[in-house]
């Protein structure tokens, strides 16, 4: 099952006033209903590819209008879609229409949505009738709502930002989007609609996953570290054998360097500084050490030079 079936699940199990009701149908409507006449008979058509949110949506029809008589299809989708199925209503057509604005030019979705509940119930309808949000297990966090009007888009975009979501639209084949990418917001958009339990679920996963992701890039941090450090000492070790083999006159700042090098091949140059101030007796700083490390180099270049 999806990550997005089981937020779903979680939202069809809440318990709303008929406020709620209203706002969570209304969006539902919105995004998600044709309105045919056949034989001169007014026809409502509700669209989706999950059985659970066709079921929510004619519970609540039921239980706000009283709808008795309802038309049941299912019509092949594409592969990964399945059947879509579609409920045909033809019972309180007309109070449906007016009370929600269907064809009017009234805009009664807003009247809807007032209060911080009813714009919450609101974002829950559209979530249920096209939204989607990324498994947190993958590598990317996206959350989105699918419109083919507008107006609607930008109805869920404000909405979406009175929770200060910062949510965003792009177009996407016939109609737009209204997608949220940063983690946080998507957690935060969950626990409005009402899924509390696959917040839970979802940070828990989130923290794993990121928690994995940091030991990681410590890890191949460490790992560079260590390839830079080896790489530095053997180059080193190669100056000095050249340096030696032609038994050039040192002063003992630089022999200090070569006797530790030699002595300790394969420690890094941190290390070598807490060791030369144990033996030695006296202090030196990284770049000091460092310093009589790169004139050894610039020794034996020329020697390479000829």
């Amino acid at each position: 099952m999806s990550f997005a079936k089981i937020v779903k699940g979680e939202l069809i199990q809440l318990h709303l006033t008929k406020e709620e009701e209203l706002a969570e149908l209304a969006s539902m409507i919105e995004l998600a209903n044709e309105l045919h006449i056949v034989g001169g008979e007014p026809i409502l058509w509700f669209k989706s590819n999950s059985p659970t949110v066709a079921r929510r949506f004619l519970t609540l029809l039921k239980k706000l209008y009283n709808v008795g008589q309802t038309l049941l299809t299912k019509k092949q989708g594409n592969f990964k879609k399945g059947y879509q199925i579609q409920l045909g209503i033809k019972d309180a057509i007309e109070e449906i229409r007016q009370e929600h604005g269907i064809f009017t030019d009234n805009d009664e979705v807003d009247l809807l949505i007032q209060t911080r509940e009813t714009k919450s119930a609101y974002l829950r309808g559209a979530f249920l009738s096209s939204g989607s949000v990324n498994d947190p297990k993958t590598s990317e966090y996206h959350l989105e709502i699918y419109a083919e009007n507008k107006d609607t888009i930008l109805r869920i975009q404000q909405t979406m930002n009175y929770f200060d979501l910062n949510a965003k639209i792009t177009t996407r084949r016939s109609g737009y989007i209204c997608y949220l990418k940063d983690v946080n917001s998507i957690e935060d958009f969950l626990r409005i609609i009402g899924a509390s339990d696959t917040v839970f679920s979802f940070e828990d996963i989130r923290i794993k996953r990121d928690f994995n992701n940091s030991i990681n890039r410590i890890m191949n941090c460490e790992i560079a570290n260590e390839k830079k450090t080896i790489v530095a000492a053997n180059q080193q070790l190669e100056d000095i054998k050249l340096i030696e083999k032609f038994k050039l006159e040192l002063n003992p700042k630089l022999k200090q360097a070569i006797r530790l090098r030699k002595q300790y091949p394969d420690v890094s140059l941190n290390e070598l500084v807490d060791i030369f101030e144990d033996e030695y007796k006296e202090k030196i700083t990284k770049s000091g050490l460092n310093h009589r490390f790169n004139k050894l180099k610039e020794l034996a270049d020329n020697l390479r030079k000829g």
